[in-house]
């Protein structure tokens, strides 16, 4: 069983060359039962990311769509330190997964967001602004959960995007 990124640091290191090389057993991780296995396919995209961002905004595109709501969180989850790095970049991926249903998906959209406004606070604002006009209660409640960390630094912009879905900031 896969547990840790050191069970799979050939996957990982054959990645950073050729990262197409190494997305379908992430892909088949990802969809795994069990959860630290599914973290350590998020992870591993992670740390490719850190020496091609392209192919795996790429590739996390392609996992938006699938079927298994545990592929959709690894296409979010792996997208964490590009986001900090190029948010433009990710928000192809987002958009796609704003409407998710699946509350794991949702969870980690929003988290993508969190980690994106240390630095781009106003790419998270503007994405917000647009999202909250959606009116898709999935997308409302990653808005909601997306800001949770803005509402310190923020407050003023925070407290009227969520005026807007009726929620007191």
């Amino acid at each position: 069983m896969v547990t840790k990124v050191s069970d799979i640091k050939e996957v990982v290191r054959r990645g950073r060359s050729d990262p197409k090389s190494a997305f379908a057993e992430l892909k088949q991780l990802a969809a795994a039962s069990n959860w630290q296995t599914r973290e350590v396919a998020a992870t591993a995209l992670v740390e490719i990311g850190k020496t091609d961002q392209d192919a795996v905004v790429r590739e996390a595109l392609r996992w938006a769509k699938d079927r298994d709501p545990n592929v959709r969180r690894a296409a979010s989850e792996g997208l964490r330190g590009i986001v900090k790095v190029d948010p433009d970049a990710v928000r192809p991926v987002l958009e796609l997964l704003r409407g998710d249903s699946e509350l794991y998906v949702k969870k980690s959209v929003a988290n993508v967001l969190r980690n994106a406004s240390a630095k781009h606070a106003d790419f998270v604002l503007h994405l917000c602004g647009q999202w909250v006009r959606s009116y898709n209660r999935d997308t409302q409640w990653i808005v909601k959960e997306g800001l949770r960390k803005l509402r310190a630094t923020r407050a003023r912009e925070v407290e009227k995007i969520l005026r807007s879905l009726g929620i007191p900031a």
